[in-house]
């Protein structure tokens, strides 16, 4: 009905005019167009509330919502509210908007899985900016911008501040942009490959599908090729961890991926690891190490009363970060009292003290002592902490004399394996770089376990109470060894008191060296410890020798090191003993009796300066002696007759395998003295070598003069020499030298100091030295023009001493270091009275090379400057090719 009357209606309308007509054709279409919008507007409301659900479920999963969602919901629901509110031309204008909105909902995906800051990234609290760490950071931070850097690791013992900074170079390295994701992973022991493929994942935003090991490993390695730059770091790696088995791509597999690896053993980063390119962390400095000790105790350790002692605990820390924290807080707000008790304990380690005192740097410290591999090598490390061993040879001493090697007869074979072993402790940074040096926390924590577990005893300077210590007779009954060092007064029992020690292995009292006129041992001392094997006495007044000494016939060491001594002679009743070490003592003649001790292997006599008579046929009859060290100020008159009384030949030591020989006087140089058998040796002939200078296991020195020229026989011993030092050679001789390195080979030479000598090598005999690296002589046999050596053999060198004459050329222009000397490490020039004239030199002609360095290739290179004639360096400049530093200062230098 109602159609019926709008068709009459309208068909009157076009009767009536046009315009009548569109007024109705305009409602007719409203009607339709105002219906399509409700509809379309329902179905944008139901989808409005079916992409907020998918919205609301994301968030649930902590998922982050796509921008355009979010801003088409927003855009979506104002259109609804405006059009609800306009139902006019204006709303039914509005419906290709509704079709458009609804059309651009179709969304591929509503959210994304977002990855949340790594807690320990987001800031490092309690790092302190330490000076002497900013230039380790630094060059870490370099590394990772190399791009043929895909590995490099930090290294150092426990405690030591490796993982606070590694953090800072996680953050820096963020914020300086190196990188668009920094993932970190904390290491077990024991790693368990799921737990670290999960670790990473969490970080990554990636939840594994798969249940296998290597399923999540792809799915892993997939994710991480995703990200353009990305670093993993892997906090306290102990083993090998095969990173293609974890799913971490490196290298090749993804330029992009760095990993970053800290780790208390150097071995295990480079060798295991393969890291590329490896950082040292050390101790503090000690005002740093004071700065952070008073922020952890507080200031009011700068308080008169306590400042004193205050700082003797923080330097008993000794620089090690964990130790300094756990101090400072322990002793936070403490009175006086508790002060001065840290401090006893600290300076006496004892199990307990330790424990208590310091738990957490013993932890990390006896975690590294439990992971080292084997006894050997853990009971080395005692030994060397307990003992407060120095260097090589002295733990060659104990260890010979311990019986600690297996299946090794040979005192060569001996030193091979105690330097691998040494090696191992440095590399795991249980050893400081410097030979035998020990943290002395690291030490504290040796003498704790050798305590608890070893039954040592040892104690230092004034801390040691003799009549205390040695009254406890049940104790001292189990010392296996009693160490005491640095001691003042005469702390051993007298005469009537015998030490029962059946357990005794080692026995050793260092004096201090300004009171050794005060400590004596008594006669009968050593009665009750038949079972002692080894014995070091340092600085001791032992006029006479106990006679007690005789009665140890296990006995395989005897150091008396510096010791007061006259008669020597009960040492013959030593049978069993294969070491005697005299260095450094007043003995003036060798006994005969001493020819006794055919089981004798070393024997040192080294810096015995009032040694003056070795009878003959003694050291023949030493049948097993291997090795002999009579260098550096000592014995020196062979093959003599002085009123009638012979001396030592040295044609008794053809047998020797490692020979160290001074001999000052060139004009009573003997013939035929070198020996086919040596290993190791150490000659030095005439007065111009240093003999502190010693660098190589294998090294010979000889200064002639005018009246004096080598015999062609004289040269045998050049076979496997490192270091060659000639001086006032004839033309002859060079040619000799030559002569005899051609017939010998010379592959591992690697040091040649040459002066006074006129004869240059040509390019044929360079090719005999593929090893060569450091060169000694006259600035002006190496300036270009004029130069003694072929640029074949210039070119290897590492370390170069040029010494300047009044008419010495300027050889250091940037050319001759780009063209000459691209292999340079470090540069020292010397001068004599001409040394300011070389100083000038070498600066004058750096200037060019100062300004353009940046263009060259070198790592490093240190110019040194020296005064030959009081060898005080002048000036040190260290050039980097990132930077260079000008430090000016005067120093004594070892001289060379």
């Amino acid at each position: 009905m109602v159609e019926i009357i709008v068709s009459v209606v309208i068909e009157v309308g076009k009767c009536l005019a046009p315009s009548t007509e569109r007024q109705f054709s305009y409602v007719r279409d409203y009607t339709s167009n105002f219906e399509n919008l409700n509809t379309q507007v329902e179905k944008l409301e139901g989808e409005i509330v079916s992409i907020q659900h998918a919205v609301d479920e994301a968030e649930r999963k902590r998922e982050e919502i796509e921008e355009n969602v979010q801003n088409w919901l927003a855009g979506a629901n104002k259109a609804i509210v405006e059009i609800r509110h306009r139902l006019s031309k204006e709303a039914v204008r509005q419906l290709d908007a509704i079709v458009k909105l609804r059309k651009d909902g179709r969304f591929e995906r509503i959210s994304h899985s977002i990855i949340p800051e790594d807690t320990l990234l987001m800031s490092n609290k309690g790092y302190e900016a330490f000076e002497s760490r900013m230039s380790t950071l630094n060059d870490i931070l370099g590394a990772l911008r190399n791009p043929d850097i895909s590995m490099l690791g930090i290294c150092g013992m426990g405690g030591i501040g490796k993982t606070m900074l590694e953090k800072e170079v996680a953050r820096k390295a963020k914020n300086h942009k190196l990188f668009d994701l920094v993932v970190f992973s904390e290491m077990s022991q024991s790693p368990d490959i799921r737990k670290v493929q999960g670790e990473i994942a969490d970080k990554l935003g990636l939840t594994f599908r798969e249940e296998s090991e290597s399923g999540r490993a792809r799915s892993l390695f997939s994710r991480l090729n995703r990200e353009k730059r990305i670093l993993v770091i892997l906090d306290n790696i102990w083993e090998h961890l095969d990173l293609q088995v974890v799913g971490i791509p490196h290298g090749d597999d993804h330029k992009g991926c760095k990993v970053l690896f800290t780790a208390r053993s150097l071995d295990v980063l480079s060798r295991k690891m393969d890291s590329q390119q490896n950082f040292l962390v050390g101790a503090l400095e000690e005002e740093e190490a004071w700065r952070l000790f008073k922020k952890m105790a507080g200031d009011y350790v700068e308080g008169s009363e306590l400042k004193c002692v205050a700082r003797d605990v923080a330097k008993e820390c000794a620089g090690l970060p964990v130790s300094i924290v756990a101090v400072a807080r322990a002793l936070r707000s403490a009175g006086i009292f508790k002060w001065k008790d840290a401090l006893k304990q600290l300076r006496r380690p004892s199990s307990a003290n330790f424990k208590h005192i310091q738990p957490e740097a013993y932890k990390a410290i006896a975690l590294s002592y439990d992971k080292l591999e084997g006894e050997e090598l853990k009971n080395l490390y005692l030994l060397i902490g307990f003992a407060y061993v120095e260097s090589i040879d002295e733990l060659l001493r104990y260890r010979v004399g311990l019986g600690l090697f297996q299946g090794i007869s040979k005192l060569e074979e001996a030193r091979d394996r105690v330097s691998t072993l040494v090696y191992e402790l440095q590399a795991s940074c249980m050893l400081l770089d410097e030979g035998l040096s020990m943290h002395d926390v690291i030490r504290d924590v040796a003498i704790s376990i050798a305590s608890a577990e070893k039954n040592v005893f040892t104690a230092t300077g004034e801390l040691f109470d003799g009549c205390m210590e040695w009254s406890d007779e049940n104790a001292v009954k189990l010392y296996t060894s009693i160490v005491l060092r640095d001691i003042k007064t005469n702390v051993l029992p007298a005469d009537r008191v015998l030490l029962e020690c059946p357990q005794l292995k080692l026995f050793s009292v260092r004096a201090d060296h300004q009171e050794s006129s005060l400590l004596t041992i008594p006669n009968n001392f050593f009665e009750r410890m038949i079972q002692v094997r080894v014995i070091n006495l340092t600085y001791m007044n032992l006029l006479p020798l106990p006679s007690s000494l005789g009665l140890l016939s296990n006995l395989r060491t005897l150091s008396l090191c510096y010791c007061k001594l006259l008669d020597i002679s009960v040492t013959g009743e030593l049978k069993k003993l294969e070491i005697l070490c005299l260095r450094g003592s007043d003995i003036q003649q060798l006994p005969v009796e001493l020819g006794q001790l055919t089981r004798l292997k070393l024997l040192d006599l080294r810096d015995c300066s009032k040694l003056e008579v070795i009878p003959p046929n003694i050291l023949s009859n030493l049948s097993h002696l291997e090795d002999l060290n009579i260098g550096d100020n000592s014995f020196d008159k062979w093959d003599v007759e002085v009123d009638g009384v012979k001396y030592a030949s040295l044609d008794e030591l053809k047998h020797l395998t490692s020979f160290e020989l001074q001999i000052r006087d060139v004009n009573g140089l003997p013939r035929g003295f070198f020996f086919e058998k040596l290993e190791r040796y150490r000659i030095l002939i005439g007065d111009s070598w240093n003999w502190k200078y010693n660098i190589c296991s294998r090294d010979f020195r000889i200064e002639l003069n005018s009246k004096i020229s080598l015999k062609d026989g004289l040269s045998v011993q050049l076979q496997g020499i490192e270091h060659l030092g000639l001086y006032g050679l004839h033309e002859q001789d060079v040619h000799n030298f030559v002569n005899e390195l051609v017939k010998v080979g010379s592959s591992q030479l690697k040091h040649l100091w040459i002066e006074g000598c006129h004869d240059a090598l040509n390019p044929a005999e360079s090719k005999l030295l593929p090893n060569f690296e450091e060169l000694r002589a006259d600035a002006k046999h190496i300036a270009t023009n004029n130069s003694l050596f072929p640029e074949d053999l210039i070119c290897k060198l590492k370390c170069l001493e040029a010494e300047f004459g009044a008419e010495s050329p300027t050889i250091f222009s940037l050319d001759d270091f780009q063209q000459r000397f691209h292999a340079m490490k470090v540069l020292r020039i010397g001068g004599g009275r001409h040394a300011q004239e070389a100083k000038e030199k070498a600066e004058n002609g750096m200037e060019s090379l100062l300004m353009n360095f940046s263009t060259s290739n070198f790592a490093l290179v240190a110019v040194v400057i020296v005064d030959k004639d009081d060898d005080d360096v002048s000036a040190i400049l260290f050039i980097s090719n990132d930077q260079f530093l000008q430090q000016l200062f005067t120093l004594k230098k070892q001289p060379l």
